[in-house]
């Protein structure tokens, strides 16, 4: 599987995950628990970061966050090698405490903001607490949590100054009180039914958003290459387009209907805009299917004609100036 790919950008809101090496669990204590939230809270002013919910859980970190300036990366590797440096030094021990990269979803949060706070925010009776406990003691026990924002949120704890909550509850109601009561109330109804994992919505592993936000991300990362090859496969698989969709473009390029691109035969410019399109597609479209879908498209050819097709016009191009230009108008 590639990489998932890291978008970075000014107002960018991020639903972060970083877990224990192996894991192993990344707070020991309440010792531990409260350095790394006052650690949290440092860095985030540093790096001009906003922090609208947090969990802590034994071996692992929910954060969602939003970035006013283009430096998430930045601000994780900050957050995570001081305290990772401290507890080592604390616990004499040695080597990774977090594994690996951290995990960040891009999201969209109009769409998806209020379930990414809900679901951080239930991780402590989701995944500590058997399922069997009744609603009313799982509601204590989510409610007594310390290592969360959800008693912030709520108003059951003074909240620590760099925690935003105003945006959150804002949707909730007209009365400070009143949001905080409705917003207790959405995302206590996690405890009486299933709700959705918003994570398993993710598109390339690293995007969380509709139709509209997806055609942001894309002009945000059109033209930027990602920091690796395995990156750089989720980069172009973002920007891959519909086989449907390129021959489309190449029949209003060529002003004939998409029909007429699909079908073989008869006149050399009809199998020329076929070429085209093929190539085209190849280009576009091959980061999200294979040759051999795209032959099915074109009309239910193989994958060596898409294949054939790409290298004929590759290598006329070389000499048509016509098609050279039509090529480049395309590309």
């Amino acid at each position: 599987m590639a990489r998932p790919l890291r978008i970075e950008g000014a107002g960018l809101w991020y639903h972060v995950m970083c877990r224990g090496n192996g894991g192993q669990h990344v707070f020991v204590d309440d010792t531990d628990r409260e350095s790394f939230l006052a650690r949290l809270g440092m860095v985030a002013g540093a790096f001009h970061v906003e922090l609208h919910a947090y969990a802590l859980m034994g071996s692992h970190v929910h954060l969602f966050a939003r970035t006013r300036v283009a430096n998430l990366g930045r601000f994780m590797q900050r957050l995570l090698s001081g305290y990772t440096q401290w507890f080592n030094k604390r616990h004499d021990v040695y080597g990774h405490l977090f594994q690996g990269r951290y995990k960040a979803l891009l999201v969209d949060k109009n769409a998806y903001g209020r379930e990414v706070s809900r679901y951080i925010h239930l991780n402590p009776v989701r995944t500590g607490m058997p399922t069997r406990k009744a609603v009313a003691e799982q509601r204590a026990a989510l409610r007594g949590y310390r290592w969360s924002s959800y008693r912030a949120m709520i108003g059951l704890a003074r909240k620590e100054n760099w925690l935003e909550t105003k945006e959150t509850l804002a949707r909730w109601g007209d009365t400070p009180r009143e949001q905080q009561r409705q917003y207790a109330a959405f995302v206590e109804e996690g405890l009486v039914g299933e709700i959705e994992d918003p994570t398993e919505e993710a598109q390339v592993q690293s995007i969380l958003g509709r139709d509209g936000f997806l055609t942001r991300v894309k002009r945000l990362v059109y033209g930027r290459k990602a920091s690796d090859l395995e990156s750089e496969q989720a980069r172009r698989r973002l920007l891959a387009e519909d086989v449907e969709d390129v021959i489309e473009e190449v029949a209003r390029a060529y002003k004939i209907k998409p029909e007429e691109v699909r079908r073989s035969g008869g006149s050399p410019r009809r199998n020329d805009t076929r070429d085209v399109a093929m190539w085209l597609a190849r280009e576009r479209c091959a980061a999200r299917c294979t040759l051999g879908e795209i032959g099915k498209a074109m009309g239910g050819v193989g994958r060596s004609a898409v294949n054939m097709a790409y290298r004929r016009v590759a290598s006329r191009a070389r000499r048509d100036k016509r098609l050279k230009r039509m090529m480049a108008r395309l590309s």
